[in-house]
């Protein structure tokens, strides 16, 4: 079952360094003409088809809480200044 969620995450462009293991992640700090706004991200996931629940931020990431097409909740890390994907996985809470 985890091996069928994680191909549709990928397939559906949520590709990341590590789904089978949580780990700490930690985006580096950004000066403040670098961030890529929270929008930005919300945008690009709702036009793959995620239902994007919150973006929090924390330690220089964006911790998106989403859910697919499938209603599978997602937690994906996005670096705050450049608004690249980090992390991304099935959500444990």
């Amino acid at each position: 079952m985890r091996t069928i969620i994680a191909a549709a995450i990928l397939t559906f462009g949520l590709a990341a360094p590590s789904l089978a293991e949580e780990r700490q992640v930690a985006c580096s700090a950004t000066d403040a003409q670098a961030v890529a706004p929270a929008s930005t991200v919300r945008s690009s996931l709702e036009d793959l088809g995620y239902n994007v629940g919150r973006i929090e931020t924390e330690h220089g990431c964006y911790e998106v809480r989403a859910e697919n097409g499938s209603g599978y909740p997602i937690r994906a890390l996005y670096h705050a200044g450049t608004g690249e994907l980090v992390q991304a996985g099935l959500a444990r809470d």
